[in-house]
């Protein structure tokens, strides 16, 4: 056991300083975008920049964060804060579904008459397209499909997302780290703007986020008793749900995975212990891969699709596209057409070439992975963009659209100022030997390396944004921990 213990902070001391290093090249790519908003005069915007950083930390720090307040205060407030913008958002910005979001909206209103098959040809080769059409088109059916149906849904959304990360905070870190982290959650304002578009994004992160609250639930509870269990299959559950809205969300199995056999300790003997674990694994694998047949089931008796097929050869030779930047980019979109739509074969192909790509010339494949990190990770540029491109509304609008540069620069300017307090929080995490932490590091580096492969665009980054935004508020805990050292009293604390 000793050793057992002393093998997982050895890892743990790895895994820290590897996920620090993502986040120095993330943030790199985040402060080259940041400081072009400053054009000419680079210097003093990027030295206001940081002030306005420090005090925010500074007066977090001495109202501790909303700690000294008890929990119905806190949650009175947190509500506010976090539907007030995104409701002034919806309602000032009319977003009109384009590009993607369109078919999605149209096969939406389709699945609402109960014309399951009426979507466009290319969806036949992307199946989860499917578990997000058919939840857009029960909305429609339920209330109609009109332009504030899908944002207002989001609003809803992104209130559950912002509960989610603060008990998740609190189960990893502390009751000030959560409500550090809850706080900034409520105010991303990428987040805030994208709950116009009628995006899975929105809709897949509470059970993604969920899938990690249970899953941290059962590692507190595991072995006091047999009904603990169940919350690994309710894990696998929300993780298979979030799986059929967006395809990167199954990565929550290998890292429940790995956190549970190398930094999870056991008061049982090593080979009993062993068993456990493997058992637990075994349990939510299963958990997940029956709800997502179960889930799959009505969906491909209606449409014809079975959503848990899953291919990332089309994903990869997009990503391999050296002209394109590993973006969405006609030449590889025309396979899809070339193979008359049919999903083994495209992906079949596409994998062949990727690979191809890949091993022709090593060296200007790693080329092209600096340039993704940079497009991928370095801009929270999503939200703005996609709200606003089309949209319809009154002078606010008006207003909204004369000043792009402002909206994008305040979204990397929080996108930034999350970075390095994240960083700030991994350091201190690996000081405090915080292991619960590791799941975290384990999805940042995940996503981090699937996306050196896969296609990107910027708001593929949207589920790493929590993972930051949640060892931010870590960050600024241990800070204000310094600077106003904590009173016992304080009926917020746990």
């Amino acid at each position: 056991m000793m050793q057992d213990k002393k093998l997982s902070r050895v890892l743990f001391a790895v895994l820290s300083l590897g996920a620090l290093v993502v986040l120095l090249i993330i943030g790199n790519s985040a402060f080259k975008w940041y400081k072009a908003y400053g054009r000419s005069q680079q210097a003093v915007f990027l030295l206001i920049s940081l002030l306005i950083m420090a005090a925010i930390v500074c007066i977090g720090s001495l109202l501790r964060w909303g700690s000294g307040l008890s929990i119905k205060t806190f949650f009175i407030l947190l509500l506010l804060v976090s539907i007030l913008p995104r409701l002034f958002w919806v309602l000032s910005v009319r977003t009109e579904p384009f590009s993607d979001f369109l078919h999605m909206h149209n096969y939406g209103v389709a699945v609402s008459q109960g014309d399951f098959k009426n979507y466009v040809n290319f969806y036949a080769c992307f199946p989860f397209k499917f578990g997000f059409g058919f939840l857009v088109g029960g909305l429609y059916a339920l209330f109609g499909t009109g332009p504030l149906v899908m944002p207002l849904f989001n609003v809803v959304m992104s209130l559950a997302m912002v509960t989610l990360v603060y008990f998740i905070g609190r189960e990893i870190f502390s009751e000030t780290a959560a409500r550090a982290s809850a706080f900034f959650c409520a105010l991303w304002p990428a987040q805030i703007m994208y709950s116009s578009v009628v995006a899975a994004e929105n809709s897949f992160i509470v059970p993604f986020l969920g899938a990690i609250l249970v899953f941290m639930r059962f590692i507190k509870k595991l072995g006091a008793n047999q009904r603990s269990y169940g919350l690994l299959v309710l894990s696998g559950l929300l993780t298979a749900i979030a799986q059929a809205f967006r395809p990167m969300s199954m990565i929550l199995l290998p890292v429940f995975g790995v956190y549970l056999l190398l930094f999870v300790s056991l008061e049982a003997k090593r080979q009993k212990s062993l068993l456990i674990k493997l058992l637990s694994i075994a349990l939510v694998a299963v958990s997940y891969f029956v709800a997502l047949k179960l889930i799959s089931l009505p969906i491909k008796q209606l449409s014809g699709i079975d959503i848990t097929k899953t291919g990332s050869g089309y994903n990869l030779l997009v990503g391999t596209n050296y002209d394109g930047d590993g973006k969405f980019n006609q030449e590889d979109f025309a396979l899809i057409a070339a193979y008359d739509y049919d999903f083994d074969r495209v992906h079949e192909e596409a994998f062949k070439l990727a690979v191809e790509r890949i091993t022709k010339d090593p060296m200007r494949f790693l080329d092209l992975v600096g340039t993704k990190i940079y497009y991928m990770w370095g801009t929270e540029n999503y939200g703005y963009y996609w709200s606003i491109t089309p949209a319809s509304g009154g002078p606010l609008l008006k207003t909204i659209k004369t000043y792009p540069r402002s909206f994008y620069a305040g979204s990397d300017f929080f996108y930034l100022f999350m970075l390095l307090l994240a960083m700030a929080g991994c350091v201190l995490a690996l000081i405090k030997k915080n292991t619960k932490a590791a799941p975290l590091f384990l999805l940042m580096g995940g996503l981090f390396v699937a996306y050196c492969f896969l296609e990107i665009q910027s708001r593929y980054h949207f589920p790493a944004v929590p993972v930051f935004i949640l060892l931010a508020g870590f960050g600024v805990s241990q800070i204000t921990a310094l600077i106003k050292p904590k009173n016992k009293k304080l009926s917020g604390e746990i």
